[in-house]
C-alpha cells in the first residue's frame, strides 16, 4: 500500500516532480563536475606549471653549504665545486625516473667581452644543453633548457646541436645573447662577438636573442661543449636543473622531509612513496654521485598555493550550487505539501501517524534524489570533460566512484530540502485541515 501511494503521487503531479528532478539534477551536475575536476586537477595544474621552469636543482655535495668564519660569510673564497658530467644519466636512475620531465646541466664561467672602442666588459658565459635526446636509464627523453623552460623566447634561431655517439658535436662559435645584454650593447642576431675565457680568445656567432625573465637575460649561453673548450673544465658541471612531476607537499611532510632520519619507518615509507618535491630530491641525492638535490621552493610552493586556492574555489562553488539546489527543492516540496494538505489530513484521520506520513514524503524525495543523482552524474561527467578540455586542453579522467558520490550528493540535497516541508507536515491537524469539506 505504501509503495502504491508513492507511485500514485508521481503519476498525479508530473510537472511538480519534473521541476524537483531538474533542480536536483542541475545541482548535482555542478557539484559532480567540480568534484571530477578537483580529483584530476593536480596533474593538470602541474602540467600547466611546467613553464615555471625547474623545481629541483642538483648541486655538488657540500659545494652549496655556507662557510662562516668568525661570524663572516666567506663562501665566495671557497674553490668552486663541480659535478661530473658522466653522472648526468643518474638523474633518471632512481625510483622517480618516470616523474623526471626534463633536466639540463649548467656550467657557469666568468668571461670578458672585447668591445671595439670600449675596452672589455665582464659577462657570464653559461654552457648548457639546448635540446638533446637522452636515452640512458629509461625511454628516450627530449630534454634541455628548451624543454625545461618552454616560456623562453628566442628572436632568431637556437644554436645548433648534433648528438653523435653520446656526445654533442656543436658549432663551437654559436651562442645566444640575453636580451638585457643585447640591449646594452646593441647586439643583433648574426653578429660576432669577441670573448675571452680563462685567457682563451674565441669568436662567437650570435644566432638569437634570448628573453628568459631571469639572470640569463644578462648572460651569453653556449652549448656546454663550447664552455668546456673555452674554460678548460672538460666534463665539469656547476649544477643540474630538474623539472619533475610532483604532488604539492603537505605541511607535515614538508617539515619532516628535511630530516628523513627522524621519521618513523611507516612515515618514511609513505613519504618516499609519494612524489613530494622533497622525496624526489632525496632520491636524486642518493642516485647522483657526490651530489645533493634541493627543492626550488619558489616553484614548488607556487604549485601548492595555486592548487590549494583553485581547489578551495571549486569547493565553495560546489557548495553554493548544492545549497541553491536544496533551496529550490525546499520551495518545490513546500508548495507540494500545501497542495496536498487535504490528502495529508485524510491520511492522519484514517490513523496514519506522523512518522508514516513523513516517511511517504521522504520516500518520494529519495526516489527523486536517486534519479537526479544518476542524471547529475552523467551531466557532471560531460560538463567536467568539456571544462577540462577547454581550460587544460585534455579531458579529465572520470573515477569509478564518481557515480555513487554524485548519487550521495543528490540524496543529501533532496533530504536536506525536505526538512522544512516535513516539519510543516507535523503541524497539520486533521480536524483543521478537513473543516469545511
Amino acid at each position: 500500500m505504501f509503495l502504491r501511494l508513492v507511485g500514485f503521487s508521481f503519476l498525479r503531479r508530473k510537472r511538480r516532480r519534473a521541476v524537483i528532478l531538474a533542480a536536483v539534477a542541475l545541482g548535482t551536475s555542478a557539484a559532480a563536475a567540480l568534484g571530477d575536476i578537483a580529483l584530476d586537477i593536480g596533474d593538470k595544474i602541474s602540467g600547466e606549471l611546467n613553464s615555471f621552469g625547474a623545481n629541483l636543482v642538483v648541486l655538488p655535495k657540500g659545494g652549496a653549504a655556507q662557510v662562516v668564519v668568525g661570524g663572516e660569510d666567506v663562501s665566495a673564497l671557497r674553490a668552486p665545486s663541480y659535478l661530473d658530467a658522466s653522472a648526468l644519466g643518474s638523474v633518471r636512475d632512481n625510483f622517480w625516473k618516470n616523474n623526471i620531465l626534463a633536466f639540463a646541466p649548467i656550467l657557469d664561467v666568468p668571461a670578458r667581452l672585447d668591445l671595439p672602442g670600449a675596452g672589455g666588459r665582464a659577462v657570464l658565459l653559461r654552457g648548457t644543453w639546448f635540446d638533446r635526446e637522452v636515452a640512458e636509464n629509461g625511454p628516450p627523453l627530449r630534454t634541455g633548457v628548451r624543454a625545461l623552460n618552454p616560456y623562453w623566447s628566442v628572436a632568431g634561431t637556437w644554436p645548433r646541436e648534433s648528438p653523435v655517439a653520446g656526445r654533442a658535436v656543436t658549432a663551437p662559435d654559436e651562442a645566444l645573447a640575453g636580451s638585457g645584454l643585447a640591449r646594452a650593447l646593441d647586439i643583433r642576431p648574426g653578429e660576432r662577438l669577441s670573448i675571452e675565457v680563462a685567457g682563451r680568445p674565441e669568436h662567437l656567432l650570435i644566432t638569437g636573442i634570448l628573453t628568459a625573465g631571469g639572470e640569463e637575460d644578462d648572460a651569453i649561453l653556449v652549448p656546454i661543449e663550447t664552455a668546456w673548450t673555452l674554460s678548460g673544465l672538460d666534463g665539469r658541471v656547476s649544477r643540474v636543473f630538474v623539472r619533475a612531476l610532483t604532488t604539492p607537499e603537505s605541511a607535515v611532510y614538508e617539515r619532516l622531509g628535511t630530516r628523513p632520519r627522524e621519521m618513523r619507518p611507516e612515515e618514511f615509507e609513505r613519504w618516499t612513496c609519494t612524489p613530494f618535491p622533497s622525496s624526489i630530491a632525496f632520491e636524486l641525492s642518493r642516485a647522483v654521485p657526490r651530489a645533493e638535490a634541493r627543492v626550488i621552493r619558489r616553484v614548488a610552493e607556487s604549485e601548492g598555493i595555486i592548487l590549494d586556492r583553485i581547489s578551495g574555489l571549486m569547493a565553495i562553488i560546489a557548495l553554493l550550487a548544492a545549497t541553491a539546489s536544496a533551496l529550490a527543492v525546499t520551495s518545490a516540496l513546500s508548495t507540494n505539501v500545501l497542495e496536498r494538505r487535504t490528502e495529508i489530513g485524510l491520511l492522519k484521520a484514517m490513523g496514519a501517524g506522523n512518522p508514516r506520513v513523513v516517511g511517504l514524503f521522504l520516500a518520494e524525495a529519495v526516489v527523486l534524489g536517486l534519479a537526479g543523482g544518476l542524471l547529475g552524474a552523467v551531466g557532471g561527467g560531460l560538463m567536467a570533460r568539456f571544462i577540462s578540455a577547454s581550460v587544460f586542453g585534455a579531458p579529465v579522467t572520470i573515477r569509478p566512484f564518481a557515480l555513487p558520490l554524485a548519487v550521495a550528493v543528490a540524496l543529501v540535497i533532496t533530504i536536506g530540502g525536505s526538512i522544512v516541508p516535513a516539519r510543516r507536515i507535523l503541524t497539520f491537524r486533521p480536524a483543521e485541515v478537513l473543516r469545511g469539506l
